[in-house]
Order: C-alpha cells, then sequence, then structure tokens
C-alpha cells in the first residue's frame, strides 16, 4: 500500500503544482473583471438586491439600510419575502430615509462571513453607512412589525410628557403603556430605559420629569410605571439609587407585567410573548370552557395566581381550541381534563398534580411545591407492548427504556422517532435490515422509541430521528450517533464497539484519486 501510494502522491504533487499557476492566472484576470464589475444596485419590489460590489455604495446613499440575508431554499425566508416587500413599499410611500436590502447569503460568501451569518434569514440594521456596528434585527416578522421597529430605531421610541392632561391623554390611548418619571432627563439611566424602549415594540412608551405629573401619579423617585387596563392596573419598578437601571430586569419586568395573570393560550395572539416572559416555570390548565364545572375550577385558578406573580407563568388552554398539539405534547387527551400540568421551559422538565381534586388549595400547595423544588418530574409513557421483544427491533417506551437500554451486560442501539417525520419513515427498512443482521448477537440489541409519547429522564431529543448507543457496563454511557444512516456504515458503528473504524489506507487512497480528479477538471477548458 504504502510503495503504491508514493508515486500517486508524486503525481498528485505535480498536477497541484500546474493547478496552482492556472489558479494564479485566472485570479489576474477574474481581479481586472471584478475591477469592471458594476456597482449599479437593483431593486425587486422596492427591496434593494445587494452584492459585494454594490454594498459600499448601498451604505453611503442610504442613512438608515436593513439588509435581510437569505438563502433561496430556506422556508423562513419564503415566509417573511411578502411582508418585506409590504415593508419596503410603506417606507417608500412615505418617503423614508429608511431603504430596506436583500443579499443572497449562498451566492455572497464573503458578505456573509463578514457579517457572521449564522442562520437564515438574518436582519442587520445599518445607520449613517457604519459597516462595523450594525444592529441585529429583534422585531416581529411583519410588514407593521418591521416598519415599527424601524421607525423607533430612527426616532424618538418614547412620547415626551409635559403636562398632567397629556400623561392622562397617553395612559388611556392604550391597552398597555410604560412611563419613565425620571426627575433627570439627562441621566444616563434615560439612555437605557430609550434602548428598551427601541427594542420591545408590542408597547408605548412615555417618559417625564414635570413634578405634577410625578405627584399626580404618587412618584416620588425615579420610577418606571406600566400602566394596563386589565388586573392591579398597573406596576412599579423603581430604579436603583446605587445600581442605576438594570436593562435586564426592566425587560423582564415588562415582559411579566405586560401578560395578564391568568393568560389563555392563543398559537396566533399570544404564544410568542408567553415564551418571552423569562419565566421558567408555566402552570398549565386545561378546561372545556363550555361546561361550568371547569369554569369554575378556572376561576379558582385565577385567584391563585396573584401569589406567583413572576414566579410561575398562569395560563389555561381550552380543549375546543385549536390546541390538539399541546395536549398532545402533554400526552393528554380530551377526556383527561379538567388536569394541571408545570413545565418549565429551560430543563423540559413535566409536573403533574397528584391530587385529582382541582381547588385553590391543591392548586396553591402545588405551586409552592414547585416554587420550593420538592415536585418530581413526570415522564410520559406509553404501555408496553405485549409483543415489544417479538422482532429483531425491540419496540421501547418510558417505562421499559431504564432496564433495557442500560443492561450492563447489553451494548443497544436506539432510533428516537416521530411517527410523522419524513426522515424517520425512509429509516424504517434500514433500522428493520439493521434489527435482522444482529438478531442472533447475544450482546448488541436494536431498539426504537416514539420519543413523542415516551420521555426518558436525563435524554432530551431535539430532532428526529436521534440515534444513541448505550454500551455494556456499569458506567451508564450514553454516545451519540452522527454518521451516515446506512446499514454498512451502522454494522461497522457496531462490530467497532460504539465508534467507526479510522481505516487510514482507504481514506489516504480515496484523498489522492479525488485530488487528482478534481486537479484534471480544475485543468480543463471551461466550456
Amino acid at each position: 500500500m504504502k510503495n503504491f501510494c508514493l508515486p500517486l502522491l508524486t503525481f498528485a504533487l505535480f498536477l497541484a503544482v500546474q493547478a496552482n499557476e492556472t489558479e494564479v492566472k485566472e485570479e489576474e484576470t477574474s481581479a481586472k473583471e471584478d475591477a469592471q464589475i458594476s456597482d449599479e444596485i437593483t431593486e425587486e419590489e422596492d427591496v434593494l438586491i445587494l452584492n459585494q460590489h454594490n454594498f459600499d455604495r448601498a451604505l453611503k446613499e442610504s442613512k438608515f439600510l436593513l439588509v435581510e440575508f437569505y438563502a433561496p431554499w430556506c422556508g423562513h425566508c419564503q415566509a417573511i419575502a411578502p411582508e418585506y416587500a409590504k415593508a419596503a413599499g410603506l417606507l417608500k410611500n412615505e418617503s423614508s430615509e429608511i431603504k430596506l436590502a436583500k443579499v443572497d447569503a449562498t451566492e455572497e460568501e464573503e458578505l456573509s462571513a463578514e457579517f457572521e451569518i449564522k442562520g437564515f434569514p438574518t436582519l442587520k440594521f445599518f445607520k449613517d453607512g457604519d459597516r462595523k456596528n450594525p444592529i441585529d434585527y429583534k422585531g416581529k416578522r411583519t410588514a407593521d412589525g418591521i416598519v415599527l421597529w424601524l421607525q423607533r430605531r430612527i426616532g424618538p421610541s418614547a412620547t415626551i410628557l409635559n403636562s398632567v392632561a397629556s400623561a392622562e391623554e397617553f395612559i388611556e390611548s392604550k391597552e398597555i403603556v410604560i412611563v419613565a418619571f425620571f426627575e433627570d432627563l439627562e441621566d444616563k439611566d434615560v439612555e437605557t430605559f430609550y434602548e428598551v424602549a427601541s427594542d420591545t415594540i408590542d408597547a408605548t412608551f412615555g417618559i417625564t420629569s414635570s413634578a405634577e405629573i410625578f405627584n399626580k401619579y404618587g412618584i416620588s423617585k425615579d420610577t418606571v410605571t406600566l400602566f394596563k387596563k386589565f388586573d392591579e392596573k398597573r406596576a412599579d419598578f423603581e430604579v436603583d439609587e446605587d445600581l442605576g437601571l438594570d436593562k435586564e430586569e426592566l425587560v423582564k419586568f415588562i415582559s411579566i407585567n405586560s401578560l395578564e395573570l391568568v393568560t389563555e393560550f392563543s398559537e396566533e395572539q399570544n404564544s410568542r410573548k408567553i415564551f418571552e416572559a423569562k419565566i421558567p416555570n408555566h402552570i398549565l390548565l386545561f378546561i372545556n370552557k363550555t361546561l361550568e364545572q371547569h369554569r369554575e375550577i378556572l376561576e379558582d385558578f385565577r385567584n391563585v395566581a396573584p401569589s406567583f406573580r413572576g414566579k410561575i407563568l398562569f395560563v389555561h388552554i381550552d380543549i375546543n381550541g385549536n390546541n390538539e398539539h399541546v395536549l398532545k405534547y402533554f400526552g393528554l387527551k380530551n377526556e383527561d381534563v379538567p388536569t394541571i400540568r408545570l413545565i418549565n421551559i429551560e430543563t423540559v422538565k413535566k409536573y403533574i398534580i397528584s391530587r385529582k381534586e382541582l381547588s385553590a388549595e391543591t392548586i396553591k400547595n402545588f405551586c409552592q411545591d414547585a416554587v420550593d423544588g420538592k415536585l418530581k418530574p413526570h415522564l410520559m409513557s406509553e404501555d408496553i407492548p405485549e409483543d415489544w421483544d417479538k422482532d429483531p427491533v425491540k419496540v421501547l417506551v418510558g417505562i421499559n427504556f431504564e432496564e433495557v437500554a442500560f443492561h450492563e451486560s447489553k451494548n443497544v442501539f436506539v432510533e428516537f422517532y416521530a411517527p410523522w417525520c419524513e426522515h424517520c419513515k425512509e429509516l424504517t427498512p434500514i433500522w428493520d435490515q439493521l434489527g435482522e443482521k444482529y438478531k442472533d448477537h447475544e450482546n448488541i440489541v436494536i431498539a426504537k422509541i416514539d420519543a413523542t409519547a415516551n420521555e426518558v429522564e436525563g435524554i432530551q431529543v431535539q430532532g428526529f430521528p436521534t440515534i444513541k448507543y448505550f454500551p455494556a457496563g456499569s458506567e451508564r454511557k450514553i454516545i451519540d450517533y452522527g454518521a451516515a444512516r446506512d446499514l454498512e456504515t451502522f454494522s461497522k458503528f457496531l462490530d467497532n464497539g460504539g465508534e467507526l473504524p479510522e481505516e487510514e489506507d482507504e481514506t489516504l487512497v480515496s484523498f489522492i484519486f479525488s485530488t487528482i480528479h478534481y486537479s484534471l477538471l480544475d485543468s480543463q477548458p471551461q466550456l
């Protein structure tokens, strides 16, 4: 093998030198061509089309420029496209100084690298031609949301209130308004407040230093107050005299207090607000709102909520709404309601109330146990099928997973799948072949588990299919499999004790031949 590789390496090096000389000449020609490329900017539905040749010109000619970095194949990019174009049209009709542009990040690799584009779509906002310090867009992906976010960025993000009358009118104008009371509008904390107002487009912001307005609303020190037309009507956030205004804490305060004490879940209207509320513990009451008994439980639920404001987010879900996916996620059916589940959205651990009777007292005790860390996670599991080990591929559920996967004398290879997943369906015949191949091996088990209906403590599945290897022994190791999903590669992985063989000689020969192949291709004239 080594004697055979030597002349091949020599030949490959010779070709590489030849190809390099050709490449140098091509680069010189390309450089001349680039110099002649126009920096002209074209438009598509009022959106500027940018590339590496006209990007600088766009920055120079646009005082404010929002740029979308997209990929043509990206579903999210396709979804935002009509809203983005609509926003561009709205701004153009207003003769705004703001321009919208887009860059095909799959074609413009240099721009993508410069602005560290990691996902699609990514939107960046440039002010006054500053190429070095763009601002990441964090607003809604709707035309109105885009326009409002941009307007907040270029103009005052809060209305200055100079009289009691103007303050009263302002506070009554919206469902939620946030007013900053600062004795000195030149204070550095005011800048922090404006930054928060620029990013928080779901609310309306005002600011005042008027002593009369301070007195009207009983304010005696620098305070940010959230006025709302529900629940407690207002909430105050006092600025720490020593530490100043904490931006992160103010954002959290606004997120928490902008929500009702008990929020009815709606995928379209408030799911984003719920998950951005920065409260990890969410308690969910599943009910049928058409039933009086269930509405009475909802009232008990509401009565408990004030005691846990900021600690637990209270949400109720009507099974008559379009919420089947939420019930399925928690392993629930319509006949299971009324019932309560608590989930920590950071750990994704779920908890179930132990008592069947739902009352204000039992709900309050359950919440207090959650705050005190006394609850034990509830793991979903299907019943063990009677024939779970009949076929070469063993069927695991939550209940029997521990016993099978962590068996000290078995090496267990498990596919975590979702019944609706197309990639999982494509893998099924290959996984069955793998099971058939290793069915007579005493120490190798091929298994599968429906990860949408079964949960295993300590194992989180982020995508489907997920494949994990549990080697024999008492150490309870878990090895993530990330190689090709074919019978040959699976077999090599299993036969080599849970890792793929290096196969250095084969890889070297493959590399040499691929080098020769691409060197020859590069040296051919283009037709």
